[in-house]
């Protein structure tokens, strides 16, 4: 089953705003204007990116969960866009963010809501990222854990097939079980897939099974093994990595004896029934283009090869077109995300 990841902003026009980081126009009625296209790519479901309230054209910075930003939408529009995506027997997936708000949210503006965030020693908030303006959830507050757990189940209702749980890491593990439960008692066939990814705000949820896992496999492999029995599923980026790491040393076939061995060796760490949602690349990596130093053959050979494996795959927007960038995102400069989130143009 494969997935087209939309960053929802950027996605089916032509930019032409001032300044690399804001909105550049894309919405969702332009995306369900784009079904026919997205479904010859051979495309099963859509996944977006946050569509609430937000101070940032990505999503991820919220400023209200109970409106949809105008520049994406109305809620009407939501509906209307999963309504639209079932009628052609595609899945939906939401992108939902439970470790972090906006400041100007008024759960934290309003200064109402001390105990719902974390703070430092020094009295200042706990930020994502450090980010002072990200204030992170105390989610093992009971009135914060319902909050979020009933916007969960509010998307729920509304049909969508499966959430993206923005960096599911920071989040307690407490949390996380109580939301996949409830989520779960009302719609027992959705999927709650994590992102987990990096070492920031990770905490094992067993120490010595992690440090076994740790010396039997990567950092990221043990990282991912916490998440089993709390979650459906995570996107898998230890299958992200040993891609990346084939086309760094130009294995050329697809058939590959020793990768193949590699990732089904991978694939048999996890039980049946927990998902490994596989990918190329992301709004937060490199363009595997460009991790394949702009040999569009070894990026076909990646997607072949990832296509055989009997588990959801997602194909990131632009790559159908040979997006790439020039310069490594993670060379220290500001905004250099913006370097893999150009603007599909389908005018």
């Amino acid at each position: 089953m494969m997935l087209y990841h939309i960053l929802i902003d950027r996605f089916g026009i032509s930019d032409h705003s001032v300044g690399k980081i804001c909105f550049k126009g894309g919405n969702l009625r332009g995306i369900l204007s784009k079904l026919d296209y997205i479904q010859e790519l051979g495309a099963d479901g859509i996944m977006l990116t946050p569509f609430y309230k937000t101070d940032a054209y990505h999503g991820y910075h919220i400023t209200d969960y109970e409106q949809i930003d105008p520049h994406f939408g109305t809620w009407d529009d939501v509906r209307q866009f999963v309504d639209g995506v079932h009628r052609r027997g595609m899945i939906i997936v939401a992108d939902f963010v439970a470790n972090h708000c906006h400041e100007k949210n008024s759960l934290f503006a309003d200064g109402k809501h001390h105990d719902w965030f974390l703070w430092n020693k020094d009295g200042s908030v706990k930020g994502f990222a450090g980010l002072g303006f990200l204030p992170m959830f105390n989610t093992d507050n009971p009135e914060v854990r319902d909050y979020l757990t009933n916007k969960g189940l509010e998307l729920c209702r509304m049909g969508f097939d499966a959430m993206r749980l923005d960096y599911a890491t920071g989040p307690s593990y407490r949390f996380w079980k109580y939301f996949h439960k409830k989520l779960h008692a009302e719609r027992p066939e959705i999927q709650l897939i994590g992102e987990v990814w990096g070492n920031m705000d990770f905490k094992p949820r067993c120490y010595i099974r992690y440090r076994l896992n740790c010396l039997r496999y990567s950092l990221q492999e043990a990282r991912q093994l916490e998440y089993v029995g709390i979650l459906d599923g995570v996107f898998n980026f230890s299958y992200q990595y040993m891609l990346c790491d084939a086309v760094h040393k130009n294995l050329p076939k697809i058939d590959n004896q020793r990768l193949c061995k590699q990732v089904k060796s991978h694939f048999k760490r996890y039980p049946v029934s927990f998902h490994l949602w596989l990918f190329l690349d992301n709004h937060d990596l490199n363009r595997f283009l460009f991790e394949c130093k702009g040999n569009k053959s070894a990026l076909k050979y990646a997607v072949e090869f990832t296509k055989q494996w009997n588990h959801p795959w997602l194909m990131y927007y632009g790559t159908e077109s040979g997006f790439t960038n020039e310069k490594d995102i993670f060379d220290g400069t500001s905004y250099a995300d913006e370097r893999v989130r150009q603007c599909l143009s389908l005018y």
